[in-house]
């Protein structure tokens, strides 16, 4: 009886898993509606281009809060995210964007690890009220000695800068970038996920704490999600927690060229993860806006533990590029 009882529960499980993966797709979203978010001409910034982003729904101040990478066309660096800030925006429904300015400042000290740098906040989270956000730390004017440092908001994520772990949360071989931080109402532990670069090429990696301003707190690394063997290289874009599966967005690009963003998804935090559905691994080019630029960088946006909005990095004019989100269709 007991192993009947068991075989039902694993049977349900795998019922709800498909029924979850199949409905909360970009596919759902409400493309009559479109959200911007654009930096042009005139701004406070000056006109600039938006890049890797992460968006967080705080429910105590009822806003949706934009951590992002924001480059001036006028850097000599544009469109690279190195001598970048990350910048923060507030709204009440996506629509309509406040800028606040930089909430996650590069460090100024020669030695600092982020000395040349803050970028690539793909998932930020919120816990007890305050905001962590992982970023991808550039330490050298090349594209090498990258980390992954940690920032987190007060009560209120309006008052900036916030505060910043003084060395990297993690901080391997390779050159690791493209940083999200999860957690879950039901476990303590922070979960976080990077891209990393070493001598087995690129991989995505786990990493957990109970502590995650303390760098000796964090697990071992481990890689996660392993790709197709037709892809050379890898980016993660975007990360969530929603109906009880971890989902992972990768940019996975392929040993003949192109690109495509690869869908994964695990009951556990550490895997193993497979493709949302059996059939396909990567999302629908007419899924998403057709002027996406750097493969897209999507954003999903969490609410109250479902599905609310996509973002995606657009182009918008010349040179500019920007974020563009749709909403997500939902039952009545």
């Amino acid at each position: 009886m007991e192993l009947m009882s068991n075989l039902f529960r694993i049977l349900v499980v795998a019922v709800l898993f498909q029924q979850v993966l199949r409905a909360e797709l970009p596919a759902l979203c409400d493309r009559t509606n479109t959200f911007q978010v654009s930096l042009p001409e005139g701004s406070i910034t000056g006109e600039s281009s938006l890049r890797e982003h992460t968006i967080v729904w705080h429910p105590e101040k009822k806003k949706y809060y934009l951590l992002a990478d924001v480059i001036p066309l006028a850097s000599d660096d544009h469109p690279n995210t190195y001598n970048t800030e990350i910048h923060l925006f507030s709204s009440l429904d996506l629509a309509d964007w406040r800028y606040h300015g930089v909430a996650i400042r590069k460090g100024t000290a020669a030695d600092d690890f982020d000395r040349y740098g803050v970028a690539s906040p793909v998932a930020a989270t919120l816990v007890n009220g305050v905001i962590y956000c992982p970023y991808s730390a550039r330490k050298t004017r090349q594209y090498t000695g990258r980390s992954a440092g940690l920032a987190w908001s007060g009560a209120d994520p309006e008052q900036i800068p916030w505060n910043k772990s003084g060395q990297p949360v993690s901080d391997l071989p390779g050159e690791d970038d493209d940083v999200a931080l999860i957690s879950t109402a039901a476990d303590n532990r922070f979960h976080l996920y990077h891209r990393t670069t070493g001598d087995d090429g690129y991989q995505i990696v786990y990493r957990a704490s109970k502590n995650p301003r303390d760098k000796a707190s964090w697990s071992q690394a481990i890689p996660v999600a392993a790709p197709p063997e037709m892809v050379r290289a890898q980016e993660l874009t975007g990360a969530a927690f929603v109906d009880g599966l971890f989902h992972l967005f990768i940019i996975e690009h392929f040993q003949k060229g192109s690109a495509q963003i690869a869908h994964v998804v695990s009951l556990q935090p550490a895997g193993p993860f497979r493709a949302f559905h059996k059939n396909q691994r990567y999302l629908k080019p007419e899924d998403q806006p057709r002027n996406i630029i750097y493969s897209g960088h999507i954003t999903p946006v969490v609410r109250q533990g479902k599905w609310d909005a996509f973002f995606w990095t657009t182009s918008q004019q010349g040179k500019r590029y920007g974020l563009t989100g749709h909403p997500v269709r939902h039952n009545p």
